[in-house]
């Protein structure tokens, strides 16, 4: 039986549906859950952590990324989003084997643990040997086999999305989803069929949708649709969506979002760093379609910090007036609307008892977290001066990161062996 009790806690952001930010509270966690909120509860036979000097915080959820890219961190960074994919990515995934894929999303579980990331949406290739990685690092995750067929093998894609489906259905902490690439990549057979299995199994279908004005204008070519009014026009467009993106939406597709759910996850700096432009966050909130937010793969990031994802949401949507967002909104995106997003708002997302215990912890010694006046300059450092270093990571109930050090992995051997793939990857995709 295995229980903790995070004592005395200077400031715990709840992020419940008051947002309420108590103050010297003590939370209890029993197995994998949050069992008691309040004061001087008895520390009994509990492991302790003691917060004294420390803010608490729901776990950040990373709604949209590709784990195993971290094996091509900084492999190019100045080039237009279809050289870059056509030239580099495409060639080095062309590379990237099972044991590659385990040993990436090991580094990415790592960084994401280290920075306060709990849960991670993922959708890519050889994800069996990602749930490896996941159940080895203890993280939370949502994992789908990216499903497309230009190449005529979308049937094999798909047996193996189903077997990934079937084989989690029940873990405890990875949730499988149905992930079709993009309307590009997948063709309509695929698409409706990937629909019928996330029905029949309730998941999620989790797709890139309107990242670059191209695929927009393809799209309007091909079929005389925007992307999103296809997959409207398919019957696709409903609360299980995930559409990952959303940088060209058009108010008409906002409409049909605004009257049919769907979750647009913005990943705002690797949509600037890729030259494909900035999502209408303000507009899509204003319109109170779930927005969450992603980092992308780290090829295009590079890095997979949520914390400096939200400062970058912030200070991005601010630039033509500063009351176009504010620091719970943000705050809001990279914990709750993730979790609704990924179909996970009962278990994560808020410290609130009969939630999972995936909690964080950031110390208020730290200079960039001072001063602290009150709640609203507590939120304001969250998301605009702490840079993500926290001292303490819990994942369903099991403390995964101890003062800073990783608990559950060893990272010298992971490193080396990450270095020693993604340099035979380079090699081979440079040939």
């Amino acid at each position: 039986h295995h229980s903790v009790i995070l004592k005395n806690i200077r400031y715990l952001v709840t992020q419940n549906p008051q947002r309420d930010v108590l103050e010297d509270v003590d939370v209890l966690v029993d197995e994998d859950e949050i069992t008691g909120i309040g004061r001087n509860i008895p520390v009994g036979g509990h492991e302790v952590i003691d917060c004294s000097d420390k803010a608490v915080m729901p776990g950040l959820v990373n709604a949209h990324t590709h784990a195993s890219m971290t094996l091509f961190r900084g492999i190019e960074d100045n080039k237009e989003v279809e050289d870059w994919l056509n030239e580099v990515i495409f060639p080095a995934e062309e590379q990237l084997g099972p044991g590659d894929a385990y040993t990436g999303a090991l580094v990415a579980t790592a960084e994401m643990l280290l920075t306060g990331t709990t849960t991670f949406n993922d959708m890519y290739d050889h994800m069996h040997m990602v749930a490896n990685a996941v159940q080895q690092s203890g993280m939370r995750a949502v994992l789908g086999r990216g499903l497309l067929d230009l190449d005529g093998e979308g049937d094999e894609r798909l047996d193996e999305a189903i077997e990934l489906v079937e084989e989690y259905r029940h873990h405890d902490r990875i949730k499988p989803v149905i992930s079709p690439h993009a309307v590009y990549t997948a063709s309509e057979q695929l698409l409706r069929e990937a629909k019928d299995i996330s029905r029949i199994f309730e998941t999620p279908y989790h797709i890139h949708v309107s990242e670059t004005s191209g695929e927009v204008e393809d799209s309007r070519e091909e079929r005389d649709m925007t992307p999103l009014e296809y997959l409207d026009d398919l019957d696709l467009v409903n609360d299980d969506l995930i559409a990952a993106h959303g940088v060209w939406l058009t108010s008409g597709e906002l409409d049909v979002l605004e009257e049919k759910g769907g979750n647009v996850v913005h990943n705002p700096a690797a949509n600037l760093k890729l030259g494909s432009g900035i999502a209408d966050v303000p507009g899509l909130l204003d319109r109170e379609i779930n927005v969450a937010l992603g980092t992308d793969g780290v090829a295009s990031n590079n890095n997979l910090n949520m914390f400096e994802e939200m400062k970058i949401t912030a200070i991005l949507h601010k630039r033509e007036s500063p009351l176009d967002i504010d620091e719970q909104q943000v705050l809001d995106m990279a914990t709750v609307n993730g979790a609704e997003a990924l179909g996970l708002e009962d278990e994560i997302g808020s410290v609130e008892i009969g939630k999972k215990a995936d909690l964080i912890t950031v110390d208020l010694d730290n200079p960039g977290m001072r001063p602290v006046h009150d709640r609203k300059t507590l939120l304001s450092h969250l998301v605009y001066s702490f840079g993500g270093d926290v001292i303490d990571v819990i994942v369903d109930g099991r403390i995964r990161v101890r003062d800073g050090k990783l608990v559950t992995l060893s990272m010298d051997k992971v490193l080396e062996e990450a270095d020693r793939r993604a340099e035979r990857i380079k090699k081979e995709a440079d040939e």
